[in-house]
């Protein structure tokens, strides 16, 4: 695990508080954030009230945690794509790229639809921005590294760039789920001005 997660998990150590954060989470996805009270929330993790705001002031505060929480998770899977990756070979990690985003936009996937119904679309907001701005993060500290090193670096304004792309490709899939894959490589790659890697 790259220390960038680890130390954004070490933050969040206490098995109570991450207890709230699964139950939010689960009871978010069942009714949407707008309809959960905090007593939902310690009710199903079976803590008092008082208990639950010695973790959390209110019950915004658990909202930020639970989109921490995913992003985290998202985080994980570009890792383990990154790590996978066959360096220098620019045109596959491409295509493996597309199918990672479209398994986190699928429609048990964070991304999906089901957050911006029952009222979420503000978290929802929030949330992409967020994950946009991590994602941008890691990738430059990454990828982008590593592409520089072997090829330079054909973009300026980096962390910039990725935020924008990762905000719209995240629309235009959920937005457009029958885009074809050669559609989003070719998107990407225009974007940050790696037409020649793709075959």
């Amino acid at each position: 695990m790259s220390r960038i997660l680890k130390d954004k998990r070490a933050n969040r150590g206490d098995t109570r508080r991450e207890s709230i954060v699964r139950a939010a989470r689960e009871i978010c996805l069942e009714k949407g954030f707008s309809k959960i009270t905090v007593s939902d929330i310690a009710s199903k993790v079976g803590m008092t009230r008082s208990l639950f705001y010695h973790y959390f002031n209110d019950k915004d505060a658990v909202a930020d945690a639970v989109l921490d929480d995913v992003i985290d998770e998202i985080l994980t899977k570009l890792e383990e794509w990154n790590q996978a990756r066959e360096i220098g070979n620019v045109n596959k990690a491409l295509d493996e790229i597309v199918l990672v985003l479209r398994s986190l936009i699928a429609d048990e996937s964070p991304f999906s639809n089901r957050m911006i119904q029952d009222g979420n679309a503000e978290l929802y907001i929030k949330f992409i921005d967020q994950a946009a701005d991590r994602i941008a993060d890691y990738i430059a500290q990454t990828t982008v590294r590593d592409f520089e090193q072997m090829h330079g670096l054909p973009i300026t304004n980096v962390h910039e760039t990725f935020f924008t792309l990762n905000v719209g490709l995240i629309s235009l899939i959920r937005s457009h789920p029958g885009v074809s894959d050669r559609t989003i490589k070719e998107v990407i790659a225009q974007t940050l001005h790696i037409e020649s890697y793709i075959a």
